[in-house]
């Protein structure tokens, strides 16, 4: 079976939290910014990818903290920081509990790497607005 296929298969097998996610990101509902669902690049699969900010969103399960799918994940974002792709990770039980954290952390990484706070593209579509800078401020100082 070919990339491809492989990843057709992920996108119909998706996890309850990935579900949950894709929501947020998908249609360029997020700040603007387009993502791609099981993606493949360079003999992988990412979970959510980016290709404007070239950043690579993995939800991972139990199975990745077991010591061979640790040095597995720690190679893969090796070689994909060596095309220049940034990979964040996260623990499906920090999306359940977290996920305000999680996309303002996944939007800080976008707005980083493009260095624009949002995409003017179909604005009626975004369902993700970063906050204000004001804000942030007044969360750190508080």
């Amino acid at each position: 079976m070919g990339s491809t296929e492989i990843a057709r298969q992920l996108r119909r097998d998706q996890t309850n939290e990935e579900k949950q996610m894709w929501r947020a990101l998908r249609a360029g509902r997020f700040a603007g910014f387009k993502f791609r669902r099981q993606h493949p690049i360079a003999n992988y699969i990412v979970d959510f990818y980016c290709p404007q900010a070239r950043v690579v969103v993995e939800l991972d399960g139990f199975q990745h903290g077991l010591p061979d799918n640790i040095c597995k994940d720690a190679e893969r974002d090796r070689t994909l920081a060596d095309q220049g792709i940034h990979v964040l990770r996260y623990w499906n039980r920090h999306w359940r509990s977290n996920r305000d954290g999680i996309l303002l952390e996944i939007w800080n990484a976008l707005q980083s790497r493009r260095g624009c706070v949002q995409i003017m593209r179909q604005d009626e579509n975004n369902r993700y607005v970063p906050p204000e800078l004001k804000q942030l401020k007044q969360k750190s100082a508080g």
